[in-house]
């Protein structure tokens, strides 16, 4: 082998293991920033998401307080009740007043027929 025989084959050596290693630095470059990016946005998702879980316990927590401040069966039973009494003083009340107002108009007629004496 030849000295320029030797250079060349160094020469080109070089420029295999060059070639490696841009292609290895390439990869790299492509691969390691798509996972650098691929981080980058879990960490955002991560953040987004503590930021809306967070708005879910709060909204929870104001639901919560307002269904402890909510009527219970044991309330709407004594509503219910109080409902039904009502109910059934004001249908005494329509029957008298029926009864009253046949009453007067018994008297109106009588009134109208015999005349007042």
């Amino acid at each position: 082998m030849s000295f320029d025989e030797i250079k060349f084959g160094i020469a080109v050596l070089g420029s295999l293991i060059n070639a490696a290693a841009s292609t290895g630095l390439w990869l790299y470059v492509r691969y390691g920033d798509r996972n650098k990016e691929v981080d980058r946005k879990f960490s955002e998702l991560r953040t987004d998401f503590d930021g809306r879980a967070d708005e879910q316990d709060r909204r929870l927590a104001r639901l919560e307080g307002r269904l402890e401040r909510s009527p219970t069966h044991d309330d709407l039973g004594k509503l219910y009740d109080k409902i039904n009494t009502t109910s059934q003083a004001v249908s005494q009340m329509a029957g008298e007043m029926k009864g009253m107002n046949d009453t007067l108009r018994l008297i109106l007629a009588q009134i109208a027929e015999k005349g007042m004496r």
